[in-house]
């Protein structure tokens, strides 16, 4: 080692891979499933503000994995570990809120992939959580996409049951 290679600037670990996009063809009045696993309906949601429609109307999924997905086609209005919002490009304000009580864990165990005022897509990886971690903090990982400006439209309806894959339609939305 020369006297210069000491002030090198050493090599940042390399960040882990993003998972790749969900195909999704967006549209002004579907909402997607931000999660694969079990679809939970609004008022079984284990959190009384979610489950009671406080918030927008809402449906959760008890995920089989970690990865959380754009549910819509807009820009990130806010980018937190156990948290994203979005505004879709047809005005659907969204809030996917990951677990019950998460915001408690202070990121550790998450690993955002967006920032806010950032343009996505419906289908583009949001963030990853570690289920283990969730679990192990005692906190349940429920995945909750509420339509926070529910009261902009005419009917926001839950759209399927038991099993779904991200990226397919959970709520649709009548102007």
């Amino acid at each position: 080692m020369g006297f210069f290679d000491r002030f090198k600037k050493k090599a940042e670990p390399a960040k882990p891979s993003k998972p790749a996009k969900l195909d999704v063809t967006p549209s002004a009045d579907a909402v997607y499933a931000a999660a694969t696993g079990k679809l939970i309906p609004m008022e079984e949601i284990p959190d009384p503000v979610f489950a009671s429609g406080a918030m927008g109307r809402a449906v959760g999924i008890q995920p089989s994995d970690g990865i959380v997905y754009a549910p819509v086609s807009g820009k990130i209005t806010a980018a937190m570990p156990h948290a994203q919002g979005l505004l879709s490009n047809d005005g659907v304000e969204v809030l996917i809120h990951v677990g019950i009580d998460t915001v408690n864990m202070k990121g550790d165990g998450f690993e955002v992939y967006t920032q806010k005022e950032e343009m996505v897509q419906a289908g583009d990886p949001l963030l990853k959580f570690d289920r283990a971690k969730v679990a192990a903090a005692g906190y349940n990982d429920v995945v909750i996409t509420v339509i926070t400006n529910t009261d902009d439209y005419a009917a926001v309806e839950p759209v399927g049951s038991g099993d779904v894959q991200a990226g397919t339609q959970v709520l649709k939305i009548t102007k």
